[in-house]
């Protein structure tokens, strides 16, 4: 519960009028002592009462109460001032993630396929361009070439690629792509 500190006798005066100021002061949650200005206007009611925010925050009411004893009227007009013009001060919103990890990655596979997905279809460059597939192929490496032959089926004998070189691998790709898409046309 609040109580009056002090009560100023000469009254305060701003362009706005003339008051009679008086410090407040209550135990705060944290048990801290905090202080504020009441200026209740001359001729006027508790109700047009223009109220501080906190001046002081001191460990003991008696220390509060010995800050509020050494203010002068020249104080009181500055908080005055202050709480007819409060500071605005305007502060980032920290924001909090909705997450606490990424979402899993989605693996797709295509049938058959044994690793990472195929980094390119050899069905949509080929039939466009054979020689740009084969261009593709040999700028990819070996491994991403067995994973195409794997990913799209395209050594239905077993043949042991192991022993072709890149440059084999690539014909063969090629040749069985091909194949695969002049069956398609007939």
């Amino acid at each position: 519960m609040s109580e009056v500190l002090r009560s100023f006798d000469e009254p305060i005066r701003d362009e706005s009028g003339t008051y009679q100021a008086r410090v407040v002061g209550r135990l705060a949650d944290d048990r801290m002592w905090e202080g504020w200005f009441e200026f209740i206007p001359v001729g006027g009611t508790a109700a047009d009462a223009v109220i501080s925010t906190v001046e002081s925050r001191q460990p003991e009411r008696e220390h509060l109460a010995y800050w509020a004893s050494g203010l002068s009227a020249v104080y009181a007009e500055g908080a005055l001032q202050r709480a007819r013009r409060p500071v605005t001060v305007r502060t980032r919103i920290v924001e909090v993630p909705v997450s606490d990890a990424p979402r899993p990655r989605a693996v797709t596979t295509a049938p058959g396929v044994v690793g990472p997905e195929p980094v390119l279809d050899p069905f949509a460059v080929g039939a466009k361009s054979l020689d740009i597939l084969a261009r593709e192929l040999g700028a990819i490496g070996r491994a991403r070439m067995l994973n195409i032959v794997a990913a799209y089926d395209l050594n239905p004998r077993g043949h042991d690629l192991q022993g072709f070189s890149d440059a084999q691998l690539v014909s063969f790709i090629v040749a069985a792509v091909d194949a695969a898409l002049i069956q398609r046309i007939r």
